[in-house]
């Protein structure tokens, strides 16, 4: 039986607190990462890089042209190395920020298996006692309903993983002539 089911404001309330919970665990270096990754993934940032390339090659092309010497003459190996270690640079960055979201996505996965959980129980005692209910009352007629049976029942979580994980292996097997 559950004992002191929260209410909805409370459970909206125990969430927020989870979420406030995770984002005080972040460390200063992560929020600057996250911040450069916001900064970065605008529109403006193509602008930026493409005015960037567009003006190193146009400064060495005109010392080029005007016989003076370049600080990076063509074919660019110096702008090709800044862009590379940029991109290099970037694609950590995103796949440190990434990686921290996808354990929020996780911890709310298992929230929401969690509370996927306790309602499948709740649900199940509503069968229950309507059921119950059915049965009490002289002026329903009683019958045996098989499904009903079959819905009381608590479903226990490891018996579907592995139910899932034998249907998925079935499905998947690679079948040789």
């Amino acid at each position: 039986m559950l004992k002191n089911a929260p209410t909805v404001d409370e459970a909206i309330d125990s969430i927020a607190e989870l979420e406030q919970s995770a984002e005080n665990d972040v460390s200063p270096q992560q929020r600057w990462i996250e911040g450069v990754t916001r900064s970065i993934g605008r529109p403006r940032s193509i602008f930026f890089i493409a005015a960037f390339v567009v003006i190193w090659i146009g400064a060495n092309g005109f010392l080029v042209l005007t016989h003076r010497h370049a600080f990076d003459p063509p074919p660019f190996s110096e702008l090709f190395g800044l862009l590379s270690l940029a991109a290099l640079l970037m694609a950590v960055l995103i796949l440190t920020a990434e990686n921290r979201l996808s354990q929020i996505e996780a911890r709310r996965d298992k929230l929401d298996l969690r509370i996927n959980l306790l309602t499948e129980r709740k649900v199940a005692k509503l069968i229950d006692m309507l059921d119950s209910l059915r049965r009490d009352l002289p002026s329903i007629p009683t019958h045996d309903d098989p499904e009903v049976h079959q819905l009381r029942e608590h479903v226990d979580p490891h018996d579907v993983v592995h139910a899932m994980e034998t249907r998925t292996e079935k499905h998947t097997t690679i079948r040789t002539p």
